[in-house]
């Protein structure tokens, strides 16, 4: 049996196949210095989405480092910690 996609993977999926990356920002935590970060990348910099990772030339990022996809005008579109649902009529807490 097949394993089922996560959201993270649909979202990915959908942004990479869709012909619009251009129009997404993902968000991915990143380690400086010890600390984490939360660095965006440009939907247009994503080569391919395989097998659990984002490829961006010779670099692969995990998908358990996402924690949030936003449209480019802001709107966060999937989020790790939160409800989208709850995101989009502002019910969630910040």
């Amino acid at each position: 049996m097949p394993k089922k996609r996560g959201d993270i993977e649909k979202w990915l999926r959908k942004i990479f196949f869709s012909g619009k990356r251009e129009e997404y920002i993902v968000f991915i935590r990143h380690r400086v210095d010890g600390e984490e970060e939360l660095r965006p990348i440009p939907g247009r910099f994503i080569d391919d989405i395989r097998r659990g990772y984002i490829i961006i030339g010779n670099d692969m990022i995990p998908f358990h480092r996402v924690e949030e996809i936003r449209d480019k005008s802001g709107r966060v579109v999937y989020s790790r910690r939160k409800n989208i649902d709850e995101i989009s009529s502002g019910k969630a807490s910040k």
